[in-house]
């Protein structure tokens, strides 16, 4: 499955927008081009409990829906887009 994919099937799309960089509330972060490592690292880390803060609650209640495999190919999707 593509990144693309997974990004709408695992809600990603629900919180961070279509596009990835047009998210439903102002202090969610814009994802489209960031790097991929950051991203996967971050979402690792929300989703092991290492990072628990700002709108952290918001994404573990969701990262049980999302492998590690996943999460790598969701990250490396999302760092080809335009910011």
């Amino acid at each position: 499955m593509s990144g693309e994919q997974l990004y709408k099937e695992r809600t990603c799309i629900a919180c961070h927008g279509p596009d990835a960089k047009t998210p439903i509330l102002p202090n969610y972060p814009k994802l489209a081009g960031q790097n991929a490592a950051y991203l996967l690292q971050q979402a690792t880390d929300i989703k092991s409990g290492a990072r628990n803060n700002g709108n952290t609650p918001a994404m573990k209640g969701v990262m049980h829906l999302v492998t590690d495999e996943e999460l790598k190919i969701i990250t490396e999707w999302i760092a080809t887009l335009k910011w």
